[in-house]
Parts: structure tokens; sequence; C-alpha cells
């Protein structure tokens, strides 16, 4: 397209005649200008200040107060800045391929509403353009300018807008950020040999009396332009609340830096005028007294600053709309007045553009006004890409409070970093009350992680995730008290690490009542269990078996200790481990495996600390076969009151990541976790904590997870059935949500429980145990019982009543099962 300029007062330049006279890249960061200026650009990350403490942000609004002040005094009137503040819509088109049904319709329909849905992200990017008279001192000037930004602005992860080559040609990201400002369009803008204001036009403007259009070869968008004429008063964070509007917006400020001389000179013109006033003004005066001061000190540089915005809409009237919307927010919650630019909108317009010559309703401001404007605020949006696992992709969106997309990750790393593929921590802790959803939460975001096709370990209580792993086709045990598990831990492989593992665990089996062994004791273990492993015959290999190696002393001796494990001794607990070899299914050898060890989680059980030593050391057997391992630990707080396990799971929070294993560590009961002498390191190792709300909770508790006051008091305000929760990673936070309304087929395997159970049992009993067959049948039947009890209640117990309602409702689900299932088979086809 011929790019070019139109409006309804006349005939106007083009639109290169327009912009500054940008020549050309002279180094990868650094571009010219035909006037004698250089120019670097910066893309900047907003911190998450939602969490943050008022402390902290002051501070960090003094440091960037400070570095505007300081190149300000340093470069004098030979400096101009551009702070451009872009709100732009993204979208999120992933799809992801499972092997399961289950998982690729689930995720697809969980996907739907952010395929459809409208989220914003917010941008920032700070140019900086030196005036220079000897062109090489000029360039080494503007690159330690550059240099000294990206030091002073590490809080904010700043990255140069640099040339690079494609295709063996090269293309400049300044030339990019400065077309997508005025062609409405993010494309990428090679270098060629014409000059840079010529070549990044690229569409079609028309100014009308209030509203521009922007046309392209493949779009067309319309705008809307203010002017900033009333600042409020100094202070962080002023835009923050125009951070969550519904709205495409960019608001561009310019300074332009005046020496302390002309500073001084400007301000004691702006008393005189305000002096003329009388004591109307007497507060601002002093103001600029002060202002003085601290020029005098070089605390504070003044320049020369103007504020544009420009609003953007799909159609005329979504602009103008979405215009007064931010025009209004503006006003009423930031105190900055905007006023629309009319027959000046071309210069408003253009005035985007660092280095622009013309700039609108120019006032004296100070380098503090900017940074009160230019704060660097955001919301936390998570890591969309370059993640370790897999192709880099986020395990999952969430959507925040403030209505931003967030890019949920098990494995924290920098955003501006590519690390895929390398070894960094995963681990996660998830903590939240009773029937707060914990469980759907953990495994919706475990369906979406197992895309990259980890093995999965699991301890279940209450029976939560049986109907989850059965659709995934592996293995599900759930023990109970007084009935044989199937384990025969002395039937596992002889190796080194199994044998010793075995003295470890008989160990625990024949401990006294102050929990020790002596050291005859342990020889005589050891002897027993080297005996029964040097048995040919594996179905020999028995608890039982272990007495004969260990003198029978009566009393409270070793052998009556082991003879509550034995068979042989008609002992009370042989049903844990004095069960037949291959009894029971070789676990490590399943990829997803999940126990239900519910009624061991209890003080003062004697089999819950051999159970759990045994099943922690299956899930190191499973992960000695390599590959990415996921660990689901319900009510973890159990298995770290014991040293071995405790032992265990402080292993793998310190090295896991080096095996490809990290762990998902639930509790409803924090306090207990936390109380355990690894809890320090299960804080500091922990890459991401998810806590849902605790309407009962105390700050005392929470403190020791390292959660701020300012989060607790949001954390607090959670409701139990808002499905809202706070994520911490790293440096960052977020209160997001997961809506799984409307997916109600899907959360009777998101969200087990004991009846829904049962009714599975009952179903594979009658179909078999294919989940393609059973899971249909099983999500039918839970409706109908929900519907009936829906129905009972508002209708009484009179079936003649309430029983054509559920008929009609049944029919109704079949209909629409058959409607998604057509639409589907179209799709395919």
């Amino acid at each position: 397209m011929q790019a070019r300029l139109t409006s309804d007062f006349g005939k106007v330049p083009p639109i290169e005649a327009w912009l500054p006279r940008i020549e050309m890249p002279i180094t990868s960061r650094v571009t010219h200008f035909e006037d004698g200026r250089m120019m670097v650009c910066c893309k900047l990350t907003g911190i998450p200040f939602e969490s943050a403490s008022d402390t902290l942000l002051t501070s960090l609004f003094d440091n960037l107060s400070g570095f505007y002040a300081g190149i300000g005094r340093d470069y004098g009137n030979r400096l101009s800045m551009w702070a451009t503040f872009k709100r732009r819509k993204v979208s999120f088109n992933q799809t992801y391929q499972f092997q399961s049904s289950f998982l690729q319709d689930f995720t697809r329909k969980y996907l739907e509403r952010f395929h459809n849905g409208n989220y914003f992200e917010n941008t920032f990017y700070l140019s900086l353009i030196l005036k220079y008279d000897d062109f090489d001192d000029g360039l080494k000037a503007i690159e330690q300018l550059g240099d000294e930004a990206v030091k002073s602005l590490r809080d904010y992860d700043p990255e140069y807008l640099e040339t690079y080559q494609r295709n063996r040609l090269p293309f400049s990201t300044p030339y990019r950020f400065i077309g997508e400002l005025i062609n409405g369009t993010d494309l990428a803008v090679p270098v060629t040999a014409a000059l840079g204001y010529e070549q990044i036009p690229d569409s079609w403007l028309h100014f009308g009396y209030d509203l521009l259009v922007i046309r392209t070869d493949t779009a067309e968008k319309f705008a809307t332009c203010y002017d900033l004429k009333d600042f409020p008063k100094s202070g962080w964070g002023q835009l923050n609340p125009l951070l969550t509007l519904d709205a495409e917006f960019t608001i561009t400020q310019s300074f332009g830096c005046l020496t302390a001389a002309g500073a001084d000179k400007a301000i004691a013109g702006q008393i005189n005028k305000l002096e003329s006033v009388g004591d109307k003004a007497r507060h601002q005066i002093n103001e600029l007294k002060d202002a003085q001061a601290l020029v005098s000190a070089g605390e504070l540089a003044f320049g020369m600053y103007h504020g544009a915005m420009v609003v953007y809409g799909e159609t005329a009237k979504e602009a103008v709309e979405r215009g007064e919307l931010v025009k209004v927010r503006s006003k009423g919650e930031c105190g900055f007045g905007w006023v629309r630019a009319t027959a000046s909108a071309p210069y408003t317009y253009f005035s985007q553009v660092p280095g622009a010559k013309i700039l609108p309703r120019p006032m004296l401001k100070s380098s503090r006004n900017l940074a009160s404007a230019f704060t660097l605020h955001d919301y936390s949006a998570g890591k969309s890409k370059g993640n370790p696992i897999g192709d880099g992709s986020a395990v999952m969106p969430l959507q925040t409070v403030s209505k931003k997309l967030f890019n949920f990750n098990y494995h924290a790393s920098r955003d501006d970093e590519n690390n895929i593929g390398e070894k960094v921590a995963g681990h996660t802790v998830i903590h939240g009350a009773t029937s707060v959803g914990k469980t759907s939460i953990q495994l919706a975001a475990a369906s979406f992680f197992l895309r990259f096709e980890p093995m999965v370990f699991g301890l279940d209580y209450g029976r939560g995730m049986e109907i989850f792993f059965r659709i995934l086709r592996g293995t599900y045990l759930a023990f109970q008290r007084g009935v044989s598990t199937g384990i025969a831990p002395l039937a596992l492989p002889d190796t080194d690490y199994n044998r010793q593992f075995l003295y470890d665990l008989v160990n625990i089996c024949g401990r006294d009542a102050d929990g020790k062994l002596t050291a005859e004791e342990k020889g005589q273990i050891k002897e027993g269990v080297d005996t029964v492993l040097a048995l040919e015959d594996v179905s020999q290999r028995t608890f039982s078996r272990l007495l004969e190696s260990i003198p029978d002393r009566g009393g409270d001796s070793l052998y009556t200790r082991l003879g509550q494990w034995c068979h042989a001794e008609n002992g009370p607990l042989a049903w844990m481990f004095d069960n037949p070899p291959k009894a029971l299914v070789d676990v490590t050898k399943e990829r997803y495996v999940c126990f239900d060890v519910t009624e061991f989680l209890v003080d003062s059980y004697a089999p819950s600390e051999p159970l759990f030593a045994y099943l922690f050391h299956l899930k190191a057997l499973m992960q000695q076969r390599g590959g990415l391992m996921m660990s689901i630990i319900e009510e973890y707080w159990a298995p770290i009151k014991f040293k071995r396990t405790r032992d265990e799971m402080a292993k793998v929070l310190s090295a896991g990541r080096k095996e490809g294993e990290f762990m998902v560590l639930v509790s409803q009961q924090p306090e207990q976790a936390m109380a355990s002498e690894i809890w320090p390191q299960i804080r500091s190792q922990t890459a991401t904590k998810i806590y849902l709300p605790d309407p009962e909770a105390e700050y005392s508790s929470y403190e020791r997870t390292n959660m701020t006051p300012k989060e607790f008091a949001e954390f607090k305000r959670l409701s139990k059935t808002s499905r809202t929760f706070l994520i911490k990673q790293s440096n960052q936070s977020a209160f997001a949500t997961m809506d799984l309304y409307g997916l109600q087929d899907e959360l009777v395997v998101l969200s087990g429980n004991k009846e829904n159970v049962l009714l599975m049992h009952q179903i594979i009993a009658e179909v078999g145990d294919d989940p393609d067959v059973w899971l249909p049948i099983l999500q039918d039947r839970v409706f109908e019982n929900n519907t009936r009890k829906k129905l009972m209640a508002e209708c009484g117990n009179d079936e003649s009543i309430w029983g054509p309602q559920l008929e009609a409702a049944m029919q109704a689900r079949r209909e629409r099962r058959q409607s998604a299932n057509d639409a589907m088979h179209r799709q395919v086809a």
C-alpha cells in the first residue's frame, strides 16, 4: 500500500513529512536521525505491584525518579525522552494434542473461552534521544547512556530494541516499534537503502473531526486522539487504574530535558506568573521554590513535557466509546485530564513517535512528574514461551482478577530467557481449606501438563484422584487398614539399592517402643534380609521368612516385634507386607500410578511410616527409568513426619530437577506441614505456590510462607466459593481464577468423591474397564443423580411430579451430546 494521509481539513503532507527524519541504524542498537540526533530504545516490563509492599514501591519510584533526574542533569538539553505505555489485545490460539480422548475434550472446552475472550497486555518502552556535535563522541555518549539505562532499570527487565538478521536480511526492531504506533499493525520492518522515515509508513490515515481511520492492506481500525491538559500531584502508580481497562490505547509522554540554568529560569518565570494570582497559588509557589533547591542540588530535573493518548476501536463507535471510557476513568481515578484533539489530531498522533518536533500542549514538569506517570507497574502475566518443559509453551492459561491472561507454569524461569530443555525447579505447593477446589485445580493443571508425556506418581486422600488416574488407564490402588495390600517388599529385584532400602524398611518395622534398635538387632535384620534375598524362588521371599534367621528370645525381642508383621506369628499387621510376591502389579513399570492412603494419614499408627517409605521407594524406582516425572502428594504433612520419607522428599526438593522430577505438594492443613523441620527447605525450593481460600486464615501462619501483608489482606477476603486463588512464583504473584463453569461432566473426573468412585466401580463391573466406554455412562448417571436430588428438593418425594422433568432433562442432555458429536465430526471432516 502507498502510505498516505488525508484529512477533512484540506490538503495535508504525506505521512513521512510528519515523521522525524529517522535515517537508519548505525549500530545494532543506535538509530541515527538526519538532524544530528541518535536514539536507543528499550522495552521494559512492569513490575507486579499488586502484592508488593508500599515501602518497596516507594523505593522503586524514588529510584526511577532519581534515574530520570540523573540523566537529565548529566546530559541537559541535549537529551529528550519518550515514554510509551501500550495496552493491546492479545489472542490465545493454542491447541494441544493428547492421547486421551477425555484430556483432548476437556482442554478443548476449557480453551474455548480463551480463544473467544478479550485479553490485553501492557507493554512499556523508553526511547532516549541525544543531540550531538561530533559524530564519534555522540555515538559513544548514546551507547553509554543506553548502558546506564539498562543498568539502572534492571528491576524492569530492560531489553534493547535492536536490528537482527532474518533470511540474511536486516530488520530493525525500533522501526517495528514506531511502525506499530503509526500503522496500527505490528509487522517486521526491513532495513533497506531507503531512509527510515520513508520505510516505516505503510498505512492510509484519514483524520476526521474527532475520529481517525487507519487502513492497511489487510485491516482497518479506528482511533480517537487526546492531549494531556491536567496533571495530578506526583506519586507512584498514578496510571495503575488504566492497567485493567477493556480498551486498546497508547499513552505517550515526552520529556525534553533542560539544563540546570534553563530549569531555574523556567521555574522563576512560573513563580512570577503564580505570584500575580496572589494567595490562591501560595502552595504551588512554595512547591516550585522547593523544586528550585532540588534542581540546584542535582536531585531533580525539569523539562518540557507533553502527553498524548490514542484510543483504538474495531469500529468508529467503539473507538469513540473506548476513548470516553479511558478519558473518564483517567480523570476520575488517576487525576489526569485529557481533551479531545480535533483539528490538531495529526500533531497529537505523530507526537507518539520518538523524536517528534511538534508536541501539543507542552508544559513545564519535573523528572518526578514523569516517574509518576510512567511508574512501570503491571499485573503478573506468567511466562508464555521459552519455558523449560517440552516445546516451551506455558502449561495452561488462567484469567487473573484483573481480566489479564496468566500463563501458568510449574517451573519458574526468567521471562526474558529461553529455557527450553533446561533443568529448572518446578516443585509446587498447593494449600487451601477443604471444599475450595484444590483437587480440581491440581488435576486440571496436571491434565494440560500431560501433553508433555510425563510419568505421574500420586498419593491420594479421599480417593479424589481415582477417576482421573483410571481414565488415564493408569494403576490406582486404595489401601485399607486390615486388608491385604498385596505388597511384598522382599520380592523386589536384588540390587544394591533395593537391598539397602530393605534393611531400612525392616529396621522401621522392628524398632522397639522407643524407636530404637541395638547394633546386634540391626545385624540380625541384615542377615535375615540377605538370607531371604538369596532364595532363588521369588515366590518364597515373604516377610515371614525373615523370622527364620532371627532368634526367638521371647519378651520384647526383635523376633517378637517383627512377628507383628508376619502371618507365621499370626501378626495383626501381616496384611501390610507379608503378602505373596507378584500379587501386586509391578507399578515401577507403569506410567501413571496412584495410591490412596487416606486411612494412614493419622498420628501414631505403626503401619503409616513403613508404608510411606515403601511407596516413596517405588517412586524412586519409577524415576530410575529416566524422563519427566510429576509426583502429586496429597496431605504431604503426613509423610514428612517420618525421617526416611522426609529425607527422600528433601532429596527430591534439592536435586529432583536434575532427574526431571518435580513434586506437587497439596494440603488442607498447612500448619502441620509448616511445623516440619524441612518446612524452610520446602518454602525455599518450591518454585510455585498456590494458595486457595482460607477464610479462617491468620497471618502468623501465612507469614511463614513468605506471603506479604498486602497479599494476605487480599487473600483473606476470598470466599470459599470464589474459585480464586493466589499464585506466587519467584518475584511475582497474581490472583487468578480457574473457571470450570459449564464443565460439570469434566468435574466428575477432576473432582472425584467417594460416591462417584463407587458408581464408577459399579459401571466398570457392568461394561468393562475401557474408560472410553464407562466414562460417558458415569457422567450420565452423575448428572441424573444430581438432577434427581435437585428436583426432589424442589418438588418433594412424589415421583409423578419430578419424574417427567427428570426425563426431559435427560433427553435434552442426550440431544446436546449428539449435537456436539455431530459438530466434532464435521470439524474433523
